[in-house]
C-alpha cells in the first residue's frame, strides 16, 4: 500500500533520449512541488535515455529503474511495483504535464469518495517541436450499467493514459497492465478499472500529447490487431447479457448486429470484431440480413 496523499508519477522510456528530459521537466514545473515522486523505468533503452535522465536523480524525487527490453506495460508495471505513492500517474516519456497538473490531482484525490478509481482530463496535441496543434476535450465518462461500452465502442475511447490518475488500491485489486498486450494494454487496464469501479473526469487540460514520427502510435496496422484482440478478449470473458438491458434473445440478437456495423464503421474496420459479432447475433436469432453480412466479411478476408 503506497504512503498517503503522494502521488507515484510512472514514467515508462525505451529510446526516448529526445523527450524524457522535457518529461520529467515538467514535473519540476508544477505549481504544486510537494507530494509526488517519479519513477523512470529504462526498458533497455539502447541510446543516451540513461545519461538523459541521470542529472535529474540530484533531486530525491526522482528514481530511475532500468531493466532489459520487456515492452510498454511491463515497464509501466516495473514502476508500479516500485512506486510509493497511494495515487499512480502515468506519463508517457514523449509527453508532458501543463503546471497545474499535480495541483488539481492532488485536490481530486482529496476531495472524492472512495468508489471512483480513476480520473482522466482534456489534453493537448503538439508537435514534436513543442507547438499546439490541437486542444482535444474528452467525453466524460457513461453511466453505469453502460460504462464498459465507453472502451469497447470504436468512436468512444479517447482516455489519454498521460492524462490518468489512478488509486494504487484499485490497481492492487485488478491486478497490473497486462503484459501479453504489446499494444493496447492501457485501453485493456482502463476497462478491467471501469468493470469494478466508477471513472472521474477533471475539467481542465493536463497535458501535452506529442505527435511524432517514431511513437508507437503511428503503426495503424498493429494498433488495430491488438485492438481487435482486446475486443474478442473481452467480448468472450462475458456473457453477451453483460451488454444489455434485456434477457430477451432477439433483442440481444438485435445489438449484437448493432454492434458488429459499428465495428465495420470504425475508421479502420474491424473486421474480426464484426465477424465474432455477427456469428454471436445468428446463434441468437437466425437472420437472412445478418448472414449476408457475414458473407461479405468473409469475402473481404480472401
Amino acid at each position: 500500500m503506497g504512503a498517503a496523499n503522494l502521488i507515484s508519477i510512472v514514467i515508462p522510456v525505451y529510446n526516448g533520449e529526445k523527450f524524457i528530459g522535457k518529461a520529467i521537466e515538467s514535473c519540476f514545473e508544477q505549481t504544486e512541488q510537494n507530494g509526488w515522486e517519479i519513477i523512470v523505468v529504462d526498458d533497455g533503452s539502447t541510446d543516451g535515455t540513461a545519461s538523459a535522465v541521470e542529472p535529474f536523480l540530484r533531486d530525491t524525487r526522482v528514481k530511475l529503474f532500468s531493466q532489459e527490453n520487456k515492452g510498454l506495460p511491463a515497464a509501466r508495471n516495473a514502476g508500479i511495483v516500485n512506486s510509493s505513492g497511494d495515487h499512480i500517474a502515468f506519463l508517457d516519456a514523449d509527453d508532458f504535464y501543463l503546471p497545474h497538473t499535480m495541483k488539481f490531482f492532488q485536490e481530486a484525490s482529496r476531495s472524492t469518495s472512495d468508489s471512483v478509481a480513476m480520473f482522466y482530463c482534456d489534453y493537448l496535441q503538439v508537435s514534436s517541436d513543442g507547438e499546439t496543434t490541437n486542444a482535444v476535450k474528452v467525453k466524460p465518462p457513461m453511466k453505469r450499467p453502460d460504462l464498459h461500452l465507453q472502451f469497447l465502442l470504436p468512436k468512444l475511447y479517447p482516455i489519454l493514459p498521460s492524462t490518468t490518475l489512478v488509486r494504487k488500491n484499485v490497481i492492487d485489486d485488478v491486478g497490473l497492465f497486462d503484459e501479453r498486450f504489446l499494444r493496447c494494454q492501457d485501453l485493456q487496464f482502463f476497462t478491467r478499472i471501469s468493470e469494478k469501479y466508477d471513472l472521474g473526469k477533471l475539467d481542465f487540460f493536463s497535458s501535452g500529447r506529442r505527435m511524432h514520427e517514431n511513437q508507437s502510435t503511428k503503426d495503424r496496422q498493429s494498433i488495430i490487431f491488438w485492438r481487435e484482440e482486446f475486443n474478442l478478449e473481452y467480448l468472450r470473458r462475458h456473457d453477451f447479457c453483460y451488454f444489455c438491458s434485456t434477457h430477451d434473445r432477439v433483442e440481444q440478437a438485435k445489438l449484437a448486429e448493432h454492434f458488429g456495423d459499428l465495428m465495420m464503421k470504425a475508421p479502420e474496420p474491424m473486421i474480426r470484431t464484426a465477424t465474432y459479432l455477427y456469428q454471436l447475433s445468428l446463434s441468437m436469432k437466425p437472420s437472412e440480413n445478418v448472414r449476408s453480412k457475414l458473407d461479405r466479411l468473409q469475402i473481404k478476408k480472401q
